[in-house]
């Protein structure tokens, strides 16, 4: 496992000290995963306006079917990563 050093203001770190029973590092991946799942949830959302553009210019699909069509693809790729946070206790 990779290890990350993560800089904290002093106050920050006498506040996280006065709760000694708190795991940080968990709290920390967590954050950190929750955030990339967040940005990755972005980038799915731009992939289906980029995918619903490609397919309405490139085809004869309305621009409602090409909605449709990226609507169910992302809910697809969602549905599969929210799987795999799951599985690592993240969800």
């Amino acid at each position: 496992m990779a290890e990350l050093i993560i800089e904290v203001p002093n106050e920050l770190e006498e506040r996280i000290k006065s709760f000694p029973a708190v795991n940080w590092m968990e709290v920390e991946r967590k954050a950190i995963e929750s955030k990339l799942f967040e940005l990755e949830l972005k980038r799915s959302a731009d992939m289906r306006r980029i995918l619903v553009e490609a397919i309405s210019s490139k085809s004869e699909l309305s621009e409602e079917e090409a909605d449709k069509f990226a609507i169910e693809l992302g809910r697809k790729i969602k549905k599969g990563r929210y799987k795999q946070l799951k599985s690592m206790g993240v969800v």
